[in-house]
């Protein structure tokens, strides 16, 4: 077979499998209760942490379980001793508005993997859904990872805050309006990617 039509065939494949993640991932939320309804309106913090734990829990269970995983206490709290590093996942539409402090990209990491290779890489996402997929791969890769669990979420619901720019923000993309589950003092914000890699303007 020519490289040509095993690249064609790779393609096809790799389509096919996006395409059966995708629906595997949506059955998953449709499972946790996602998109049916979440907190009411002007819900305590308390209870908007709460739901943060119970989606991603929920979707632990479904789509990534036994993946180690990493609190947000603990990760302030780890030894400083051993290096690790905060891995955005997420879509550069969505890290535009904000990321962790001293995080890196999804991009960066796997150009410059060599050098993590004997750090703990911690990935993160909005909840911890993506970044939970990706420590599952990473670790096939022989990475020391771990999950960020609630990942910017449970990031907010500790009070802490996030840069834009080398500058602190409270301005948090959220993916879209389902997963607003923000505590008070903080800024939702959803804007989606264009195919020709602009994005449609944020609406907070």
């Amino acid at each position: 077979m020519t490289p040509p039509a095993l690249f064609r065939r790779w393609r096809v494949a790799a389509a096919t499998a996006a395409t059966a993640i995708a629906a595997v991932v949506g059955l998953a939320l449709h499972g946790i209760g996602v998109g049916r309804g979440g907190p009411a309106a002007g819900a305590a913090d308390s209870e908007l942490s709460a739901e943060v734990g119970r989606r991603y829990g929920g979707l632990k269970r479904l789509l990534f379980p036994g993946q180690p995983e990493i609190s947000v206490a603990e990760w302030l709290a780890r030894p400083k001793d051993r290096p690790a590093v905060l891995v955005d996942v997420r879509e550069p539409h969505e890290r535009r508005v904000s990321m962790l402090p001293g995080a890196i990209t999804k991009e960066d990491f796997e150009r410059n993997s060599a050098r993590y290779r004997s750090w703990v890489v911690v990935p993160y996402c909005t909840i911890g859904l993506r970044s939970g997929i990706y420590t599952r791969d990473l670790r096939g890769q022989g990475f020391e990872v771990r999950n960020l669990a609630g990942s910017a979420l449970a990031w907010a619901h500790a009070g802490l805050p996030f840069e834009a720019d080398g500058k602190a923000t409270r301005r948090v993309h959220v993916f879209n309006a389902d997963w607003n589950l923000l505590p008070r003092g903080y800024e939702p914000v959803v804007s989606k990617a264009l195919p020709n890699g602009g994005e449609v303007a944020p609406r907070n």
